[in-house]
């Protein structure tokens, strides 16, 4: 008898404390953590971009650089998450009608904590150096044109303000 009773206190004991009993249909989902639209997150460019090699629909990386607190203090993006941006625009400059050429860039999701959620932002403009290329044209023999690269360096900072809330599960 004191065997038996032994024996089921150790199966209770063990499923006490196991970290993968399933849950009770009382127990909630963990809670959610939200940023309201208009939080401001700062992150650096991850990939150097170029008009020569880069092209419209492209992604790019950038880090988050400092943690991104919730309106009840709790870090909802933490320092270190990936933002995924996508070139939207990305012309060189010329001679002719575009001497400063174009670059536009979009944040697509931030990555918090493994998982990926969809972010609608403002780009705070991204900045870009030329590059001034000479190269040779058909129109005239021995005719040449200054095409102007735009350049964004690895390592640019950028700032984006949410357009719309965030909510993101917390762990």
């Amino acid at each position: 008898m004191k065997r038996v009773v032994l024996t089921g206190l150790l199966v209770m004991a063990v499923a006490a404390c196991s970290g993968g009993a399933a849950k009770t249909p009382g127990e909630k989902a963990p809670p959610e953590q939200a940023l309201a639209g208009g939080t401001r997150v700062r992150a650096t460019i991850q990939d150097a971009v170029s008009s020569q090699s880069n092209e419209k629909g492209q992604t790019l990386r950038a880090i988050v650089s400092d943690n991104v607190n919730g309106a009840h203090g709790g870090v909802v993006i933490p320092a270190g998450s990936i933002a995924k941006l996508t070139i939207a625009q990305l012309e060189p400059g010329n001679d002719q009608k575009n001497p400063g050429g174009q670059l536009a860039l979009t944040v697509s999701s931030v990555t918090v904590n493994g998982a990926e959620y969809p972010v609608s932002a403002e780009l705070e403009p991204v900045p870009f150096h030329l590059e001034v290329r000479t190269t040779s044209t058909n129109e005239a023999k021995g005719g040449s044109a200054a095409r102007r690269d735009v350049i964004v360096s690895a390592g640019t900072p950028i700032v984006f303000a949410l357009t719309n809330s965030l909510k993101v599960s917390a762990r």
